[in-house]
């Protein structure tokens, strides 16, 4: 078996456990749609800057979709990419290893954003479980950093084509390899600087798009694994006080529940606890956690032009009682906003901070203790 065919065969059977991963992956149709706007965005971008070698935004994008994404749907992205965008550039042995380069630069795209740790919760320990969405709340990388990451990866990429000439070579040693890099360093010099001015320009804003994107539709709750996670324990069971008798509306976008919640939203975007009554934090807030049960967003939910996530941010300055701050904590995670950075106030650590003796403001039950209380008259 000759170097070119052994290589392609391992190249073959690497891309088919790449896509089996992805497609074992499950990724819902929202993800599927992404993906393939994300490796169309890719494919303009390498045949806009065709005329310029090796100048190119490709690998910037392939790396920011595993970066937000994660490592399948960055791989898939960066292989699709090289496959479609070769039909117009011509395909030939060159188009598996430009596939593999790619896919594995949203590879290490996904393992830089496994890298970017969640920052804990207020209510966390070190080493304990989270409470959160499901993409959680990162630190994300500055513009600096997602740029030099960006040039890593393009010398990478150059490093994986430079052993596919290597394989067509008379000569396989590394004295050969060295001269085949040598020959393409400038090459890959004008890709490793092209990377980083791209991701100077395009980079903080494109992964805060695709964060904002997956946040939209992913809103999952874990329980914390150890019982001093003492707030997170009282939140999540506050959450599944409210959600238990909203399962049934998971089944019907267009519920009776649901659709009766939307009419009784105010024109502030809040809600009240009876036609007429005054608006409620409490109120909006649980009916914020329903309607995201429901798979409806609460950022998505209107009245007069206000969304429930613009009320609440209207009455954030005026929330100190524990109970509300418990609230406002649930209906942000509902609509995959940060409530660490919400309004200018960290409600986080505010709440964190109203913990006394183990307890919250006395009791431990505290969000059950204000459901318990009659509703006023109205």
């Amino acid at each position: 078996m000759s170097w070119a065919l052994g290589s392609f065969v391992v190249l073959g059977l690497a891309l088919a456990l790449g896509f089996a991963w992805y497609e074992r992956s499950r990724p819902p149709a929202r993800v599927l749609a992404l993906v393939a706007a994300l490796a169309a965005l890719a494919v303009v971008g390498r045949l806009a800057f065709a005329p310029f070698p090796n100048v190119k935004p490709t690998t910037d994008i392939v790396l920011f979709a595993g970066y937000a994404l994660g490592g399948a749907p960055g791989f898939a992205v960066g292989s699709v990419t090289a496959l479609v965008s070769n039909v117009f550039l011509s395909h030939g042995p060159w188009t598996p290893w430009q596939m593999a380069a790619w896919g594995g630069v949203g590879l290490a795209g996904g393992w830089l954003g496994a890298l970017a740790r969640r920052r804990p919760d207020a209510w966390e320990q070190p080493g304990q479980g989270s409470v959160g969405s499901a993409s959680g709340e990162r630190r994300e990388l500055g513009r600096w950093p997602l740029a030099l990451a960006c040039g890593l990866a393009g010398f990478g990429y150059g490093v994986v084509m430079d052993l596919y000439l290597w394989t067509l070579a008379g000569e396989h040693s590394l004295s050969a390899y060295a001269l085949i890099s040598a020959r393409s360093l400038p090459f890959n010099v004008a890709h490793v600087v092209g990377n980083v001015l791209f991701a100077l320009l395009i980079g903080p804003p494109l992964v805060r798009a695709l964060r904002r994107y997956r946040r939209r539709f992913e809103v999952r709750w874990a329980v914390p694994t150890t019982a001093r996670s003492v707030a997170g324990a009282l939140i999540v069971a506050a959450g599944v006080v409210v959600l238990m008798p909203s399962a049934a509306w998971a089944d019907s976008t267009a519920s009776p529940a649901v659709e009766y919640l939307r009419g009784s939203q105010n024109g502030d975007g809040s809600f009240a606890y009876s036609c007429g009554a005054a608006p409620s934090e409490t109120v909006t807030g649980e009916v914020a956690l329903g309607l995201a049960a429901a798979g409806h967003n609460p950022r998505d939910v209107r009245a007069g032009g206000s969304s429930i996530i613009d009320y609440m941010g209207r009455q954030a300055a005026a929330i100190g009682d524990v109970g509300d701050l418990e609230w406002m904590i649930l209906g942000l995670h509902a609509a995959g906003v940060s409530p660490r950075r919400f309004a200018k106030r960290d409600f986080y650590g505010e709440l964190l901070r109203a913990r006394g003796d183990g307890s919250f403001d006395g009791p431990v039950n505290h969000i059950r203790l204000r459901r318990a209380r009659p509703a006023p008259p109205g």
